[in-house]
């Protein structure tokens, strides 16, 4: 009676998965992704809807925190848009924060980005990330999961998503990522599946760096530019050239003020020594341009 009930399951899924377009990939098929199967428990089963030959490509997981503020998503977006263009497959979660904008910025380089996720396809997870998950498929990426059909998205499940991302990659940067985090235990868990990991630091007052910092102090390496990430992972591809914003001397005195943490309008204008309603005015201007942004408390640089 219950090998009769899960011939029942497998049937059930097996005709879920045709209904929405989605492959099974089994640990015994020929193209189960090779750096996944040497994990300590690789997941038996992945159900993966788009580009199912993505799972074999060398890939960069990125993860950090889902709190992180405007500009470092902008960082990771830029950064993540520069190595997709290069040809790097980025993979990550879906989350919301740090995973998002990676897998926006590779949408963006009109390339192919993997979103490892923690519920069946029938639950995505966060529901705003709906249409990102569409725009990866569309772009010629992929959704992949170990989770059947109604499994909802229980914090149990976040770890072992986790360790599928690190799993299927070469190497692991670690954007932000307070000291308790999960970010960090997929951090752990890459090293002890003998992944690369990379670390990008941080202003010291920010608690989401401390993470990073922590990796950077136990052996991480420290990266500061895409370019440097791609090199690392041994591929010979060029990264897009940005082009560098030019500011005018009055800018280039606030950007001075402002420095990389953020600061208070009233501190800006004290700094400078101006009317803090033409600091305000200046920058309003350069927000327009994405020089800074508007944060609760204050300003930041980009």
């Amino acid at each position: 009676m219950q090998w009769r009930t899960l011939l029942e399951q497998a049937a059930h899924i097996a005709e879920l998965a045709s209904e929405q377009d989605i492959s099974l990939v089994t640990l015994f098929c020929d193209d189960y992704p090779p750096l996944l199967a040497e994990i300590a428990d690789p997941p038996p089963l992945l159900y993966v809807r788009g580009a199912r030959r993505l799972l074999r490509q060398p890939q960069l997981a990125v993860v950090g925190s889902r709190k992180s503020q405007p500009p470092t998503l902008q960082l990771v977006e830029q950064w993540c848009r520069s190595m997709a263009a290069a040809g790097v497959t980025i993979t990550s979660g879906l989350a919301l924060g740090v995973d998002g904008a990676a897998h926006r910025g590779a949408v963006a380089a009109q390339q192919s980005t993997l979103a490892v996720m923690a519920t069946g396809f029938d639950q995505l997870y966060p529901p705003r990330h709906c249409n990102l998950a569409e725009q990866i498929v569309a772009a010629g990426g992929a959704l992949v999961t170990e989770f059947a059909p109604g499994e909802k998205p229980l914090a149990a499940n976040f770890p072992r998503r986790n360790r599928i991302i690190s799993g299927l990659s070469l190497a692991v940067w670690v954007v932000e990522a307070a000291i308790k985090s999960g970010t960090l235990i997929t951090a752990r868990t890459a090293l002890e599946q003998n992944r690369e990991v990379l670390a990008l630091p941080g202003s010291v007052n920010n608690p989401l760096t401390r993470g990073c910092h922590q990796l950077l102090r136990d052996g991480a390496r420290l990266v500061e530019n895409a370019a440097e990430i791609v090199s690392l992972l041994g591929a010979n591809f060029r990264v897009e050239s940005s082009v560098e914003q030019s500011y005018t001397p009055v800018q280039e005195k606030l950007l001075a003020a402002l420095g990389y943490d953020l600061v208070s309008l009233d501190i800006i204008a004290e700094r400078c020594g101006w009317p803090v309603a033409e600091v305000a005015r200046l920058l309003a201007e350069l927000e327009l341009t994405g020089g800074v942004s508007r944060q609760v408390g204050g300003w930041q640089r980009c």
